[in-house]
């Protein structure tokens, strides 16, 4: 909920960066854009490919760090990485391009479709409430049990997981409603509208009216017992960089079990412009403004939401997933876009942060905000080395130095330190932090925390 909270707050300031002055355009510096990138790759902050373009092309294209880091294997842009939930904007081209074809409509329920989804809920719930995520279904991902679920059922369990994981005995608002509530479980559900409709697995379904359809070669739907070239490991980063914690992705499904490269995202963005996917009557209701609104009180559309103070001109969509960091924005007037893929689940590189300052760049503008490391990181390391008080110390240095914005100091980075300790079997050691936590951040929720 912390860390929820500092990102509402970091988007609200990216919102306002964003609405000063940003209709005056200038030819942006390659240079600075690739010093910028450095610079953020060399903290640790970004590893993975970037692709920038302006007006159709591409002026910016870079791979950074190691796709296998036990290997040494570098990423490159041709590198596959999972793209999480930027899935959502596939599964969305899907649903529409069957509407397009009269096979359904977005105000059909659910219960139309699905027989076996029950008809309490499925009665009221429509393709677009799930769309626009304003069904009321809560998410089968705040259910961890999930995650044992589909290590155990790594087949076709798609009925039997959302009559489990998607079938709340009561909905979170009406459906339909002006309420918004972020829930993988409705795009798990389209994905089965999907394949009901179409006769065909989901994954046959965007492969071949997507992506062998404009040529994405490099992209197609991730399966645990797939052997795949060229793939991106994911590492988790906090407080210590490891291989992330293993996840079966099939279970991601519609919602996020896709993996592309950032030259194939390009060639989607494109065809975006073009009617090789939709008749732009479609694309354009994707892009439609409606009325459900995120906790920054963002409007969220057909799988994606409206860049803040932009004239409702530029949308992006982010994915996250263990070892996984996405985001792609795209210009809708001038043809301009970011693709962002890093095999860490560093929160800071596809933040807000970064994000308004590649928008900065691309209006050849400076970059406005600091990029921030995360300090549990450094600690973490100081820890393996020299121990807790050094940790401590270089913290407290950091903290009243010049260069403290530049560094995450938060409660939260505190908290995850004292529980890496706590998961060591470190007490006396997390005692310090937690100590730290009560001294620098009283009305902290952690500052009575005492240990397991």
């Amino acid at each position: 909920m912390m860390r929820s909270l500092q990102r509402i707050t970091l988007f609200l300031t990216f919102a306002l960066f964003l609405s000063i002055g940003f209709a005056f355009a200038q030819k942006p510096n390659v240079a600075k854009i690739d010093t910028f990138f450095t610079r953020v790759a060399q903290r640790g902050i970004f590893q993975g490919s970037v692709l920038l373009s302006v007006n159709n092309m591409p002026i910016y294209q870079k791979a950074f760090g190691y796709a296998n880091n036990e290997h040494k294997v570098k990423n490159t842009v041709s590198t596959k990485f999972r793209i999480a939930s930027l899935s959502k904007t596939l599964t969305v081209i899907a649903i529409m391009q069957l509407v397009q074809e009269e096979k359904l409509n977005v105000t059909d329920r659910i219960s139309d479709i699905l027989d076996w989804y029950p008809k309490a809920i499925g009665n009221f719930v429509s393709i677009q409430d799930l769309m626009m995520m304003n069904s009321g279904i809560p998410s089968y991902s705040n259910n961890y049990d999930f995650v044992s679920f589909t290590s155990r059922n790594n087949s076709q369990f798609t009925r039997e997981f959302i009559l489990r994981f998607c079938t709340p005995a009561t909905l979170m608002f009406q459906p339909g409603s002006d309420q918004f509530n972020y829930s993988n479980s409705n795009y798990y559900i389209l994905g089965a509208i999907i394949e009901q409709v179409s006769g065909r697995p989901y994954a046959d379904v965007v492969n071949e009216k997507i992506f062998k359809r404009i040529g994405m070669t490099n992209s197609g739907y991730y399966s645990n017992t797939g052997i795949y070239d060229n793939f991106a490991t994911g590492y988790s980063v906090e407080p210590v960089v490891q291989v992330a914690a293993y996840y079966d992705q099939t279970s991601a499904y519609s919602t996020g079990g896709l993996y592309s490269t950032v030259e194939d995202l390009f060639k989607l963005d494109q065809a975006l412009y073009s009617e090789k996917l939709l008749q732009k009557k479609y694309i354009d209701e994707i892009y439609k403004d409606r009325f459900p609104k995120d906790l920054t009180g963002n409007a969220w559309l057909y799988g994606w939401q409206y860049v803040p103070n932009t004239q409702k001109t530029m949308v992006y969509k982010t994915g996250i997933l263990w070892g996984s960091r996405t985001l792609f924005l795209r210009d809708l007037v001038n043809h301009n876009a970011i693709i962002l893929l890093n095999n860490t689940d560093n929160e800071n590189s596809t933040g807000f942060a970064l994000l308004a300052n590649l928008l900065y760049l691309l209006k050849g503008s400076e970059p406005p905000l600091p990029v921030k490391q995360d300090i549990c990181i450094l600690m973490a390391d100081i820890i393996n080395t020299k121990g807790v008080d050094s940790a401590i110390a270089k913290y407290k240095e950091i903290k009243v130095s010049a260069s403290a914005a530049n560094w995450e100091i938060t409660d939260a980075e505190l908290y995850t330190i004292g529980k890496f300790l706590l998961d060591r079997n470190d007490q006396a050691g997390a005692d310090k932090i937690f100590k730290l936590i009560a001294s620098d951040f009283p009305a902290s929720i952690y500052a009575t925390y005492q240990g397991k």
